[in-house]
């Protein structure tokens, strides 16, 4: 049986993006209350739970 070696192909493509994809939340100095602070409000997935 002949053995043939294929050469490996390779493509680039570039892309540039067209709009903002991600943005970072405003920083301030203001302190906030514990009971505004953002959380998962979903824990049924709680794996260390005391069921």
């Amino acid at each position: 049986m002949k053995k043939v070696y294929l050469t490996p192909a390779l493509a680039i493509s570039e892309a540039q993006a067209a709009q903002m994809l991600a943005e970072s939340l405003i920083i301030s100095d203001k302190t906030v209350d514990g009971s505004q602070a953002l959380t998962k409000e979903d824990n049924s997935w709680d794996i260390w739970s005391e069921e």
